[in-house]
């Protein structure tokens, strides 16, 4: 999946949005396909839960960047989701320093995902000559801003849970 993102970058700034927006759609269902089949068989690894996540992130970027120089979503939407990522990425080092184990991904953080994932593709489709194409922007607006909204709810919940945490080892009451 992350080895699509240059190419279906590559094909939305070169005007092959179908293109891309096809390559884009098919790896964000394959990231759902995939962590359904890791949970179902038992074959989630510690590797995939780190990969994952960030796989994700990037995916979302990528094409938040290039919507935005295509004039199909505003900065501050771009803004917004790119600099919760960067603040909780520049936390996790804190955290591990201070012995506090990796915080899991919660519900709220995945319908986040998907809700970006859902509406930056929507967006795209906007852009292409493909059926309802009229009606996809205020759909894809939709649900980018409602997963914007998840993103940051989600952010805090992690930051409650992390801050718990440093309680409860400040307080004696977690080994490291």
């Amino acid at each position: 999946r992350l080895a699509t993102v240059p190419v279906f970058v590559y094909l939305f700034v070169t005007d092959r949005t179908e293109a891309a927006v096809i390559l884009y759609a098919a790896g964000a269902w394959t990231d759902f396909f995939d962590g359904y089949i890791a949970r179902r068989t038992g074959s989630v690894t510690e590797f995939g839960k780190l990969l994952d996540p960030l796989a994700d992130r990037i995916f979302i970027v990528a094409l938040a960047v290039a919507l935005v120089a295509a004039g199909a979503l505003p900065l501050w939407i771009t803004i917004v989701v790119v600099a919760r990522d960067i603040l909780i990425l520049s936390l996790f080092p804190i955290l591990e320093r201070r012995g506090i184990e990796r915080i899991q991904v919660n519900f709220t953080g995945k319908t986040a995902t998907a809700f970006l994932l859902i509406g930056l593709t929507v967006l795209a489709w906007s852009e292409t000559t493909f059926p309802l194409n009229g009606i996809a922007r205020p759909v894809g607006m939709i649900f980018t801003v409602l997963g914007a909204a998840l993103y940051w709810v989600a952010a805090g919940l992690y930051a409650r849970e992390a801050s718990m945490r440093l309680r409860a080892l400040k307080d004696g009451r977690v080994s490291r």
